[in-house]
């Protein structure tokens, strides 16, 4: 019975979150909304995402706090598989798409961008806006404070070690690490 209750009392609460979202998002508009994800419950974060746009699938862990860029009224930019993990202040940049496939971990304090603008800068002459997706496939891990840049993609079972910067594309089971990333090895995975 009392499990009964708490699943009742958890419920409510996560409608009420959904609820402050949207209320926030109607008087106040999305950013202002969005900036909820970093301080509210992480039980309430998916149920957000999903209303708002993005595909999450089943058993996913996200925590919070959560940090979105770019999302352009919604979320809808985001996909995620089944059996992820996205832990905490990790940023993710909207302005293309993100694609998480399965059984993913993303640790704390990454980084994900889909663009580049130097807008006022002079240098927007030599480098104009340029935006493209980032796809991790299955079975990546993506160690603490690591950093995926724009038009990235991941093979499946990539192991990126933490404080990487990833400017480039790897193939399947590569162990890569550093400032720029480089393929350090390939690696062996059991199936």
């Amino acid at each position: 019975m009392r499990l009964g209750i708490r699943k009742k009392i958890y419920e409510c609460y996560t409608n009420f979150l959904q609820l402050n979202f949207r209320v926030k998002e109607f008087f106040f508009g999305f950013e202002n909304a969005n900036r909820l994800l970093r301080i509210i419950d992480k039980r309430a974060i998916i149920p957000i995402l999903r209303q708002s746009g993005a595909t999450v699938g089943k058993n996913c862990d996200i925590e919070s706090p959560l940090i979105f860029h770019n999302c352009k009224g919604s979320y809808k930019n985001f996909i995620i598989g089944n059996n992820c993990h996205i832990g905490k202040n990790v940023f993710l940049d909207l302005r293309d798409k993100i694609i998480i496939k399965d059984n993913v971990v993303i640790s704390m304090e990454c980084k994900i961008i889909t663009h580049l603008d130097m807008s006022k800068s002079n240098l927007t002459k030599l480098y104009p806006p340029t935006q493209k997706n980032v796809i991790i496939n299955e079975n990546c891990y993506i160690g603490a404070n690591s950093t995926i840049l724009m038009g990235v993609e991941l093979g499946e079972n990539c192991l990126v070690a933490a404080g990487s910067v990833v400017t480039k594309s790897f193939p399947a089971n590569s162990l890569i690490a550093g400032v720029p990333a480089n393929l350090i090895k390939k690696i062996e995975v059991e199936k």
